[in-house]
């Protein structure tokens, strides 16, 4: 049923009409008001989780630029003071890179290598140094050195080792961009596996030219240590931080050694189960986006990821980040009883303003015109209408069928009072008492003489059904009421939602209500009215 048929043609008294469309009123703005609410809440959820996980990934960020940042500044410094420095002359090349890598424990080693093959490495072994020394040229042999903590030599040992930093991943991306002429001055690696240590990491490195030589000096940081600083990060219950590759493997400190592929970044659920994994699949899914919210599902619950590049020169390396949607609503779940608070304090707003409508609108309600009759207490209302007199709402006729003055049934008599029924329809609805007279004398039924109530009703049904026809007759009640011990007849008359014609040997008339009075328009204004009222 449309709207507008509902509120202005529903079927029962008006007053119950009024009271169904106050409810629905209700009902409709509820359901308004829990819609509206869903969807702030669903705002507030995301807000909330947006800024737990920025805060996590902000964590994390700060903690891998903390680690990364001062390394290529210090490597600038080095290499201004590796500058006409012989990559054989291990004193010196100690006592300048020793100090770096005892103060700054994210880096793991320091290299120095020219383009005729030779190199000088040093690095930490347990609380010992060790140094490996490559000679010029395509021998394989080098000499390894362990110093104490002092820097004294302890012992030298000559290996063979397949070896050649100008094939290492760090030396062919710093030559690469002294070559294209970068005005940048140092430069990331691809993640990859150290040869010494057999762990995967990025080295910074940059390059120059001393005549006809090439040099390059680099510093390596581990993936390890990286994914340790992490892990000691305050992420929240059960957040969880990791790396992984642009091809969305997610690093796995247990994958197995050897190669310098990067066969550390896995595709199976190793290193911290299937979370990462099911991350990274959400993210790529995305577009592999940085720095945004991304949800997805593991282990049947809600989570929420972002993703941050390791560093601002290469997006080969990434690292995210994971927090479940529990935890970003521990704020909003937290404050339940203040939401719960808000909604009684609206619901008694509301009571409060409905009270004060009342109030202020119940004379104007007692006024209202009655188009119905309490069947609890007819005869009551009944004499109320009585008292009230014919008007815009109400029309008195002394009979249904019979002229007194004649005494025998008169088709005029009907038409009269159909009339009456047809108007109260086409305008606002009103009730017709038959059996009063227009001074409000009670005369009954009787002179119409039914044989019972039966036929009285079933000829209302039928004067009804002939002139104004059967589809109105929702829109009309006839009841028979004991008053002074005779029988009244009372048409309840609703407004309806369709014009309504007269049907009568003349042809149709257009009847509408006015005050006292019904008036028939001609065709041009009835159309008019129509046009405007329908």
């Amino acid at each position: 049923m449309k709207l507008r048929s509902l509120l202005r043609s529903p079927s029962g008294p008006i007053r119950r009409r009024l009271l169904r469309d106050l409810v629905l009123l209700v009902l409709v703005t509820v359901g308004l008001v829990v819609a509206v609410n869903a969807m702030l809440i669903g705002e507030l959820k995301e807000d909330l989780a947006t800024a737990r996980i920025d805060s996590a990934i902000g964590l994390v960020r700060d903690e891998v630029r903390n680690r990364l940042s001062p390394v290529p500044p210090q490597l600038l410094i080095l290499g201004d003071a590796l500058r006409g420095q012989p990559t054989d002359d291990v004193a010196t090349l100690n006592r300048l890179l020793m100090p770096t890598l005892r103060h700054m424990d994210q880096i793991a080693g320091a290299i120095y290598a020219a383009d005729d093959g030779s190199e000088y490495f040093l690095r930490r072994d347990g609380d010992l140094w060790l140094t490996r020394l490559r000679p010029a040229g395509d021998d394989d042999q080098v000499a390894i050195t362990h110093w104490s903590k002092a820097g004294r030599a302890l012992d030298t040992s000559q290996r063979q080792l397949a070896y050649d930093p100008r094939e290492r991943p760090w030396y062919q991306a710093a030559t690469e961009l002294l070559d294209t002429g970068d005005e940048r001055t140092f430069v990331w690696s691809q993640p990859y596996r150290f040869h010494s240590l057999a762990t995967p990491g990025v080295t910074v490195a940059t390059a120059w030219r001393e005549g006809a030589t090439l040099r390059v000096a680099a510093l390596d940081v581990t993936l390890e240590s990286i994914v340790a600083a992490i892990d000691r990060l305050p992420l929240g219950p059960e957040g969880q931080g990791f790396l992984l590759d642009a091809a969305g493997g997610v690093y796995d400190g247990h994958a197995p050694t050897g190669g310098d592929g990067e066969d550390f970044y896995s595709a199976e659920s190793h290193h911290g189960g299937p979370l990462p994994f099911e991350a990274v699949a959400a993210w790529r899914t995305a577009g592999q986006p940085a720095d945004t919210l991304v949800p997805f599902e593991s282990g049947r619950r809600a989570w929420w990821a972002s993703f941050l590049p390791l560093s601002e020169q290469t997006r080969s390396g990434w690292v995210g980040v994971a927090v479940p949607v529990s935890v970003t609503l521990g704020v909003l779940q937290s404050r339940w009883h203040l939401v719960a608070l808000t909604a009684l304090a609206i619901v008694a707003l509301g009571i409060g303003l409905a009270a004060l409508v009342v109030r202020r609108y119940s004379r104007q309600l007692r006024d209202l015109p009655k188009l119905g009759i309490d069947r609890t207490d007819p005869e009551r209302d009944i004499y109320d209408l009585i008292g009230r007199g014919e008007g815009t709402h109400l029309e008195l006729k002394s009979t249904m069928r019979t002229n007194l003055h004649t005494g025998k049934p008169g088709k005029e008599i009907e038409l009269a009072w159909l009339k009456g029924v047809a108007a109260f329809l086409n305008t606002e609805g009103g009730i017709l008492l038959l059996g009063v007279a227009d001074d409000g004398t009670v005369l009954g039924l009787t002179a119409d003489a039914f044989a019972n109530d039966d036929k009285c009703q079933l000829h209302f049904k039928n004067l009804i059904n002939q002139h104004l026809g059967p589809e109105l007759a929702r829109f009309v009640q006839f009841s028979l009421f004991g008053l002074e011990g005779g029988q009244v007849g009372v048409v309840e008359c609703e407004r309806a939602d369709t014009p309504v014609f007269l049907r009568h040997p003349k042809g149709e008339s257009f009847l509408i209500r006015n005050g006292p009075s019904n008036i028939e328009l001609p065709i041009s204004r009835a159309l008019t009215y129509i046009r405007g009222r329908f």
